[in-house]
């Protein structure tokens, strides 16, 4: 497939702009990306004028709110986010954890959707992030029932961990992606395939006992729920 080395810039400035937590200054994105600052100004001007970057009164960039409208018009044309999104509401309501949809799209596994709980604490990652998927439950479980869709990362992640992920329809991680959160997902399955994943996260410490094992009840009700939905069945 042929690429356009111009949008492979703009895409790396974005992601740049991203991880710098805020905000950046030309010659900071410049020393990063490694190019040269001329090129980078030009980029950052022609994605200003689409307000995907804007630039504060010290004149440094930022993402601009163009990204959020494209954000979310392509959550809301999504098929599986907007049936999730209301049982990922429910269930954060009932629970008072966070509930995200990870699916996998353009090879990668990424937070779809995300609704927070009713606790103080706001677990991580953000709606847009990149699912690993060899240490993830998320990600086990597309290894167990969708490998091609992730195939990159499929031999990395321990055979039997797959296994056991299959075999009882659910995957826990605790803190094996990020360091003292534990995450438990459960697969949607509709129409003969995997659509995606319901995951509940918090702090480990809040999910241990008969908590973990609420946190399991809620999140295969939810992503069972979703499956209906995805293919025309009512509710229980």
């Amino acid at each position: 497939m042929e690429r356009s080395g111009t949008v492979d810039k703009a895409v790396r400035a974005l992601e740049a702009l991203h991880s710098s937590g805020g905000s950046a200054s030309l010659a900071e994105l410049a020393a990063r990306l490694r190019m040269p600052k001329a090129t980078l100004h030009r980029l950052l001007a022609s994605l200003a004028v689409h307000a995907l970057v804007e630039q504060d009164g010290e004149g440094r960039y930022r993402l601009g709110v163009g990204l959020i409208r494209l954000g979310l018009g392509a959550q809301a044309l999504d098929p599986v986010a907007r049936v999730a999104r209301p049982e990922l509401e429910q269930a954060a309501r009932a629970f008072g954890e966070t509930f995200f949809l990870v699916a996998a799209r353009g090879g990668r596994l990424v937070v779809l959707d995300k609704a927070e709980g009713t606790g103080l604490l706001r677990a991580a990652p953000t709606v847009g992030a990149e699912v690993p998927v060899d240490v993830t439950a998320s990600g086990r479980l597309y290894l167990a029932h969708a490998p091609e869709l992730v195939g990159a990362d499929a031999g990395r992640a321990a055979p039997r961990a797959v296994q056991q992920a299959r075999k009882r329809g659910y995957d826990v991680n605790e803190g094996e992606w990020i360091n003292g959160l534990t995450v438990i997902a459960a697969p949607v399955l509709a129409r003969g395939g995997l659509h995606g994943c319901v995951a509940c996260a918090a702090a480990s410490p809040n999910l241990r006992g008969q908590r973990l094992e609420a946190a399991v009840r809620h999140t295969r009700d939810a992503a069972e729920s979703v499956a209906r939905s995805l293919q025309g069945e009512s509710k229980r």
